[in-house]
């Protein structure tokens, strides 16, 4: 019995809008094609970034500054999902070296502009909690954040990130960073 009510929960309202009837509390599919806005904003094809991000790193017992910025080139496969490689230098206040980095950006938007940050790449050097030596890592970085349209086709996003790298010498280094992004998004296309 409750098998043959749970297929008519399902069948009925396929059926019904296979034959073009209206189920109750459905919108007809003439308001579904004229919405007067969008709820994601266009991503899809080329884009190209900026990024200023400061944050601090562990380091023997403490924390330092740290400032990273970044370019970022890549592609919206979908208004929701980009994937691109990014790469710049991070600046260790307070110690002497900096870092070149290289990843490759995934962003997994949801609604208008909120976002999932996620990154995979390899760093020139960086410290670790338990030493100030500076060694290559190889690891990535996980973020959120909000991305607000200045304009049409360029945006402002503002986020947070945590990178977890694990060093040549088999220690971990860790950054959080709080990020200020750029974007343009130079898909032409109207869609």
């Amino acid at each position: 019995m409750f098998l043959l009510l749970a297929l008519l929960c399902v069948l009925v309202p396929v059926s019904a809008q296979a034959s073009g009837l209206q189920i109750a509390g459905g919108r007809p599919d003439r308001a579904k094609r004229e919405r007067p806005h969008r709820e994601t904003p266009p991503r899809r094809g080329i884009y190209v970034g900026a990024q200023v991000r400061p944050g601090a790193a562990g380091i023997v017992d403490t924390f330092v500054p740290v400032v990273r910025g970044e370019y970022e080139v890549g592609g919206g496969i979908t208004d929701r999902f980009t994937l691109g490689v990014a790469v710049g230098g991070t600046a260790y206040l307070g110690l002497d070296k900096g870092s070149f980095d290289a990843n490759v950006v995934a962003h997994r938007f949801f609604g208008k502009g909120l976002f999932l940050r996620g990154a995979a790449g390899v760093a020139s050097r960086v410290p670790a909690m338990a030493s100030v030596p500076m060694v290559p890592g190889l690891g990535g970085a996980l973020g959120l954040g909000y991305e607000f349209r200045v304009l049409d086709r360029v945006g402002l996003g503002l986020g947070v990130d945590y990178d977890l790298r694990v060093r040549m010498d088999g220690r971990m280094a860790q950054t959080w960073l709080f990020g200020l992004r750029f974007t343009g998004y130079l898909d032409k296309k109207n869609r």
